[in-house]
């Protein structure tokens, strides 16, 4: 009889779990670094498409995340200059205080340059280390190392603490 032994799981049950485990982290990294809720979820959606029609090559990667993170993060970097003279979206402020502390945390992340930006979320939100932020920027460990000490530098003054 062909066809697969009944323990090998299907190509497509691996990504639904993938996607499944995945599709939050790469919504909150995109909300972190954009604060755009408007396309966040489609532009996620639209890199793990591109990831599953890539399954094949990706699934054996350490970290396959940080590869839909990269194309993620280049996807709303291009959806950004298509639509940046638009207005965003106002959003409700929650009364909470964590609420009011993440969203505050947020605002400062967004008010950094994108390389900053990217490098301090991935780092401190997502626990990447250097050389993963690295290769998901594309650059080199201590290009990422100086994203990240000015980036750090820049949120502290933003949220009024001092620079040590």
């Amino acid at each position: 009889m062909k066809g697969r032994p009944l323990s090998t799981p299907e190509p497509d049950q691996g990504f639904a779990e993938f996607f499944r485990t995945c599709l939050p982290v790469v919504t909150r990294t995109l909300t972190a670094l954009t604060g755009d809720t408007r396309v966040v979820e489609d532009v996620a959606q639209d890199a793990l498409l591109i990831a599953r029609h890539r399954w094949d090559d990706i699934h054996a990667y350490d970290k396959p995340e940080a590869w839909v993170l990269k194309v993620a993060i280049r996807l709303m970097r291009r959806w950004q200059q298509r639509h940046q003279h638009e207005t965003p979206l106002v959003t409700v402020p929650d009364v909470a205080e964590q609420v009011h502390e993440v969203e505050a945390l947020h605002a400062a992340l967004r008010e950094l340059s994108p390389r900053h930006r990217e490098t301090v979320a991935l780092h401190h939100l997502l626990g990447y280390s250097v050389s993963e932020i690295a290769s998901v920027l594309l650059v080199s460990e201590s290009t990422v190392r100086t994203h990240l000490t000015r980036g750090r530098a820049e949120l502290r003054r933003i949220l009024g603490g001092s620079d040590e």
